[in-house]
């Protein structure tokens, strides 16, 4: 660990260090000879003194490796200024490396495209049958329509986007990188290939067992990437968008087939009680909603945004491809179930919709409110 001695201010008889600490994604921090040891996840060395009405802060200068003293403007826009150069300079004078765990992300993503659109789309070039085609074959009442299963399209492209993103300097050494998507996903990428291979030739037991694996080990990445946040108290919206977003995505459309293929267990190996068909997927209705419904009420003082809405919208896009499937159903769907049930599904998914966007709406507009229009109050220790 590198460290830099700065002479006292006037007036004390201790020496401040300023040390750097690779802890958290790098940064920089001031210490006193008899603490050297510690190490502070501050990005940027700081240290503030108050005298005669003067705020002052104790800032490193790369640029002829001496640490001067900067008087700050009422509103610390020369601090956050030095900050965002002091972030770049550094960051590209001392580069981290790729380790194993960011070329891993890449094959696993290379691979998860091959089988999410060879196989489960293509059929490899129809040998097997496609997921759609199964799909028909044991069609439920809560069998989105076609265009609803588009949304994959997304999801692997947000992925390709998180993995080229985490090669890059500025992200590859990260914590959330490496400690928070850790090996998750490959983990999830084997489970769901298994799940893929299973659904493909209709081993239904064990590609059931294999998506709710997938959404475990989705839920885990996603509970160790907050947990890495934590230790590094940040927030940011393009890290959002590149490293969480896409999971978050996969993880509520992972989700929701879990509950169609729960149905469709159903209606393979109870194929004459229609009931028990009709009662699984009101049951997994009701389950969709409380997945839209649970995202909502969590509230983290770190994560960005504090309230997921990725989720919630995935659950109303599939109850809309669900009610939009049931508007034509087939000759197949009506010999089975009747007319009747069909228009209450339909309706009670178009209600179930609405229902999760008035839940959804308010949660939007308040964070809005609280992201925009709020003043931020930074209080500096002395």
């Amino acid at each position: 660990m590198p460290t830099f001695e700065a002479a006292s201010p006037a007036g004390e008889s201790t020496t401040e260090f300023l040390l750097y600490s690779e802890e958290g994604g790098g940064g920089f921090g001031t210490s006193t000879s008899t603490a050297e040891e510690e190490a502070f996840s501050s990005p940027v060395v700081y240290r503030e003194d108050i005298s005669n009405s003067q705020r002052e802060q104790l800032l490193y200068d790369e640029t002829n490796g001496s640490v001067n003293r900067v008087r700050l403007t009422s509103s610390g826009e020369e601090l956050h200024s030095l900050r965002r150069t002091l972030r770049r300079s550094f960051s590209q004078r001392r580069p981290s490396h790729l380790n194993g765990l960011n070329y891993l992300n890449v094959v696993t993503y290379a691979a998860h495209l091959f089988v999410s659109y060879g196989i489960g789309i293509w059929g490899l070039n129809h040998i097997l049958e496609t997921r759609w085609e199964i799909i028909m074959k044991y069609e439920t009442l809560v069998t989105p329509a076609h265009w609803a299963y588009y949304l994959w399209a997304p999801i692997v492209i947000m992925e390709g986007f998180f993995s080229l993103a985490q090669l890059l300097p500025h992200y590859r050494a990260r914590s959330l990188i490496q400690d928070g998507t850790s090996f998750y996903f490959f983990y999830t990428f084997v489970i769901q290939t298994a799940w893929t291979f299973f659904f493909s030739f209709q081993l239904f037991i064990l590609s059931f067992i294999s998506v709710v694996g997938a959404l475990l080990s989705l839920l885990s990445l996603l509970a160790s990437q907050h947990k890495s946040l934590l230790s590094e108290r940040r927030r940011n919206l393009v890290e959002y968008t590149l490293f969480r977003c896409p999971f978050y995505l996969h993880t509520g459309w992972m989700a929701l087939m879990t509950l169609d293929h729960m149905c469709l267990l159903v209606r393979r190996y109870a194929p004459e009680h229609v009931g028990m068909q009709v009662a699984a997927d009101i049951l997994a209705l009701a389950f969709m909603f409380a997945v839209a419904i649970v995202p909502l009420t969590l509230s983290t003082p770190v994560c960005w945004p504090q309230q997921d809405f990725i989720i919630p919208l995935v659950v109303i896009w599939s109850y809309i491809g669900i009610a939009w499937h049931l508007e034509e159903p087939s000759e197949t769907m009506i010999d089975i179930y009747g007319e009747v049930i069909i228009h209450a599904v339909k309706y009670g998914s178009y209600f179930l919709a609405a229902a999760s966007s008035c839940c959804l709406v308010p949660c939007v507009v308040v964070w809005l409110a609280r992201e925009f229009c709020t003043i931020r109050i930074v209080e500096l220790d002395d």
